[in-house]
C-alpha cells in the first residue's frame, strides 16, 4: 500500500462539538495503544477549535446541528494496526481508511480503493484474510469481517463468506452466513459455521453439500494488489 504524498491534520474536521471527526494521514504502523493515545490528543484539538468556532458563530448567529448518526471520533487514511496480547501479536490489519468511535467501543476499517487485509496469528501459522469492511471491538479485540470476505491458510484451506467473526478469547471463527470451504479439490458449502483458526477444524451447521472441482481449477483468492 503506497503512502499519499501528504500528510494533513484535521482535513475532515466540521464545526460541530467535538466529537465529530477529524482525518489525519497516518501511513505509518500503529500499535491499539499508540492509537487510543493519538485519539485522545485529536479530539484535545479538536475540543480547543470547536471553542473557537462556537464563538465565531455566536457572533454571526448561525450555527451547525448534527446529521444523522453520530460522527466517528477519528478518521485515519492508509492505516496499519497491529494487537498485541502479552509477547504474541493476535492480529494486524491493513486498510484505506479506519473510523474510530469511542463510544461505541469499536473501530471501522473500510475499502475505499483496496480490500481490507486482516492477518489472524495462530500458533501454528497465520489466516490471510480480505473483505470491504472489518469491524474492530476495542475492548475484546475481537474483528468482524463483510463483504466478500476471503480467507485463506498457511496450509492452503480457504474459507468464502460475506460475513465471518473472528473471538480473539478462543481464536475462533464463527458464522450464520452460507459459507463456501475449499481444500485442494475438494468444495464443501453450507451455512452456519464453527472454526479453529487454522481452518483445519470446521464444523458447518445446515445445508451441507460437498463436491470435487475439477484439477487444476484454482479457488478464488481475495488478495489485493499490493501484499502488506
Amino acid at each position: 500500500m503506497e503512502p499519499p504524498a501528504d500528510k494533513r491534520v484535521g482535513s475532515g474536521m466540521r464545526l460541530d462539538p467535538p466529537t465529530e471527526a477529524f482525518t489525519v494521514y497516518v501511513p505509518m504502523c500503529y500499535s491499539m495503544k499508540t492509537m487510543r493515545r493519538l485519539r485522545q490528543a485529536v479530539l484535545v484539538l479538536g475540543l480547543l477549535v470547536w471553542f473557537a468556532a462556537a464563538g465565531s458563530e455566536a457572533q454571526t448567529g448561525t450555527g451547525s446541528s448534527p446529521a444523522g448518526s453520530s460522527p466517528p471520533d477519528l478518521v485515519l487514511r492508509q492505516i496499519h494496526l497491529v494487537e498485541t496480547r502479552g509477547e504474541s501479536t493476535l492480529w494486524e490489519v491493513w486498510a484505506d481508511q479506519v473510523e474510530m468511535r469511542e463510544a461505541e467501543g469499536s473501530g471501522l476499517l473500510s475499502r475505499v480503493n483496496n480490500p481490507v487485509v486482516v492477518v489472524l496469528y495462530f500458533n501454528e501459522g497465520q489466516l490471510r484474510c480480505t473483505a470491504d469492511r472489518a469491524t474492530v471491538d476495542l475492548k475484546t479485540k475481537d474483528v468482524r469481517l463483510d463483504g466478500a470476505v476471503v480467507a485463506r491458510s498457511d496450509q492452503g484451506t480457504q474459507l468464502e463468506t460475506d460475513s465471518v467473526r473472528w473471538i480473539a478469547a478462543s481464536r475462533r471463527l464463527v458464522t450464520d452466513r452460507p459459507v463456501t470451504i475449499s481444500r485442494g479439490n475438494l468444495v464443501t458449502q453450507g451455512r452456519g459455521m464453527d472454526a479453529e483458526t487454522s481452518l483445519e477444524r470446521v464444523r458447518i451447521f445446515q445445508n451441507i453439500t460437498s463436491y470435487l472441482q475439477p484439477s487444476g481449477t484454482a479457488p478464488r483468492t481475495g488478495r489485493r494488489g499490493a501484499s502488506p
